[in-house]
């Protein structure tokens, strides 16, 4: 309920903010107001992230010391980050009269580092290893219980992340079935194809937004404003639409593990007590909401016959990239709320 009102939130403060920039806005924006804006929704998002990350985040729930303390830092990271991709946006206005190569040069920011990111915003040491495929795992110390960690990078760059609890907790067979889904993954391509669909759909919706907003047109502040609140609502899209095709790519991990001799049933079935969710009982809130099927769904896949899937997890890449086109909604779906290393690393399967 938390995530629907956060993104709720956000898609109608946007709504009004189009709407206003549209019919009702009396004169330039200028940048001291645009700075206010911008620290209302740090404060509103604020409030959110302490009523999902220390009030009703499953156990084991942080004490609210420890809360402030991780979720400080992250908070301070992710601002910074979204204020130094918006200098991009403007820049790019400026130089280009529009915004599709901030979104490329944030979108590459993001995938390069990725990992960097993930530490500065918890504060965790990641060590690596090369694994025998020319993978690299990377293990890293998280505190919260629904971190999986996930896949970055590509091809020969990349690495694989995995919590430093799965690999201290988790059976040898469990571990080995995680691990060849995801090295099927990169080997198949899958993130990278996935980042390009991704940098594809924000560089659509972007000129989209321009177009209908006539935002080249506008001043810098508002042109910031008004990208940031159609983003938000293109975003809002993508949750609605992207996650019925990325289930399809849990399923084709999960087969592949079956074919190459892995019994993966015990692993799904273990999967949702080990980061708190197991998708939602009502199959339309389950087919929108929850690109994570749930576990009787995964089993039921598993042993049906299924066309081979390789365009990857779109809701879940989605949500980390959003914040190269100025949206906060990667931070504020159900998972990710007060949660700062998920909005790094959403939680995957």
């Amino acid at each position: 309920m938390l995530g629907i009102v956060n993104v709720g939130s956000w898609v109608v403060a946007s709504g009004l903010g189009l709407y206003w920039l549209s019919h009702a806005l009396p004169s330039s924006i200028n940048l001291p107001q645009l700075g206010w804006v911008l620290v209302a929704v740090a404060l509103l998002q604020s409030v959110l992230d302490f009523l999902g990350g220390a009030v009703l985040m499953p156990t084991p729930r942080p004490r609210a010391a420890a809360f402030f303390r991780v979720w400080l830092r992250g908070a301070l990271v992710h601002t910074l980050l979204l204020a130094g991709i918006m200098l991009v946006h403007a820049a790019s206005l400026r130089l280009t009269g529009g915004f599709g190569p901030a979104i490329l040069i944030a979108t590459l920011g993001l995938a390069v580092g990725h990992l960097g990111l993930l530490r500065a915003v918890t504060g965790a040491k990641l060590e690596g290893e090369s694994r025998p495929d020319g993978t690299t795992l990377v293990q890293a110390p998280a505190p919260d219980p629904a971190f999986t960690g996930g896949i970055t990078g590509w091809g020969r760059h990349a690495r694989i992340l995995m919590p430093a609890s799965w690999l201290a907790n988790l059976s040898p067979s469990e571990l080995a079935v995680e691990f060849f889904r995801r090295e099927w993954q990169v080997k198949n391509g899958l993130p990278g194809r996935a980042v390009l669909l991704i940098l594809a759909w924000n560089l659509f919706g972007s000129q989209v937004g321009s177009v209908l907003f006539k935002l080249a047109d506008r001043p810098v502040t508002e042109a910031l404003l008004g990208q940031a609140c159609w983003m938000t609502l293109w975003a809002f899209a993508g949750l609605l639409v992207l996650p019925s095709l990325s289930r399809f790519a849990v399923f084709a991990a999960d087969r592949a593990a079956a074919r190459a001799g892995y019994d993966p049933r015990g692993w799904i079935t273990r999967f949702p007590t080990v980061v708190g969710e197991d998708g939602n009982p009502r199959s339309a809130l389950q087919a929108i909401f929850y690109p994570i099927p749930s576990a009787a769904q995964r089993l039921r896949a598993l042993e049906q016959q299924g066309a081979e899937y390789l365009l990857g997890n779109l809701a879940r890449t989605n949500l980390y990239y959003s914040c190269a086109t100025l949206t906060p909604l990667g931070r504020a779906v159900h998972c990710n709320v007060g949660r700062p290393a998920l909005w790094i690393f959403p939680p995957a399967a």
